[in-house]
């Protein structure tokens, strides 16, 4: 009989344990589960409420601009649509513009650009950083992406310069000359520096990165990216853009004369 106790203790003591391994395996698997539920959503407001969003207003903002530029600027027709400029590329006192840099733009250009700056440019700079500043949270990776800093920061310059251009309008509206409203040179020195490129070579690798890794939670068991991982592949992606981007138009301006600098901005950082 006593064999036989053992052996039921034995046969409980087993059952117990599968069954206690049964219930942590179920409790890591839920928890697993609810990890990558959690990741999928994150990922979706992430794509809907934020870089979707802003991918959306960025792609517009840009149509604006070429048309504008196109409409308005003095850059080579030979240039690919995304490298011409209104303003020239820099400021040479020591020699005139010539071929190697677009003409500077005249009164009446300026005066489109005002324009065009307060119905179209402003208005989408505007409601983007509304989207960058409700959304904070959902920014990829630990740190602040620095085109967003730099963005603001446009954005808050050409505040300044519109107040500028309505002081400088409302003494001609009076009768009084302005030496603002007809000289480039006053615009360019009240505006911050802009992201350029990398603003939107930034939004199209999150989106496209966002966008594999919610495919990916959705049709296979694989382990999710963690937000750093994410961060890594947007920041190698957006470097290698600016790379290309930096070298097509340095052999699109130096093949129509202009003298151009071929210079990077420098590359975003690993995340730590």
């Amino acid at each position: 009989m006593g064999d036989w106790g053992n052996i039921a203790e034995i046969t409980t003591a087993v059952a117990t344990a599968c069954a206690v391994a049964a219930a942590i395996a179920t409790i890591v698997a839920k928890r697993r589960d609810d990890r990558r539920a959690d990741r999928l959503l994150r990922i979706n407001r992430q794509l809907s409420e934020f870089y979707g969003k802003l991918s959306i207003l960025y792609e517009a903002g840009m149509s604006d601009w070429l048309s504008f530029v196109y409409q308005h600027g003095n850059d080579s027709q030979q240039l690919n649509k995304h490298f011409r400029r209104f303003f020239p590329y820099e400021v040479k006192e020591s020699e005139p513009i010539t071929q190697f840099n677009p003409p500077p733009p005249t009164a009446d250009q300026l005066a489109a650009y005002r324009k065009w700056l307060r119905t179209l440019f402003m208005k989408t700079n505007e409601r983007m950083l509304e989207v960058i500043y409700s959304n904070v949270d959902l920014v990829v990776g630990r740190k602040m992406p620095q085109v967003f800093v730099t963005f603001a920061s446009h954005v808050a310059s050409l505040r300044l310069l519109l107040l500028t251009l309505d002081e400088e309008e409302r003494l001609v509206a009076h009768g009084r000359e302005s030496s603002v409203l007809s000289d480039w040179k006053q615009y360019v020195s009240l505006m911050s520096e802009h992201p350029g490129g990398r603003l939107g070579f930034y939004l199209n690798a999150s989106f496209e990165v966002l966008k594999e890794e919610q495919e990916k939670l959705l049709s296979t068991h694989d382990k999710p990216l963690t937000e750093v991982q994410i961060a890594e592949k947007i920041r190698t992606a957006v470097n290698d853009e600016a790379r290309k981007w930096r070298d097509l138009e340095y052999e699109a301006r130096t093949a129509v004369g202009q003298r151009y600098s071929k210079n990077l901005a420098p590359e975003i950082e690993k995340e730590v």
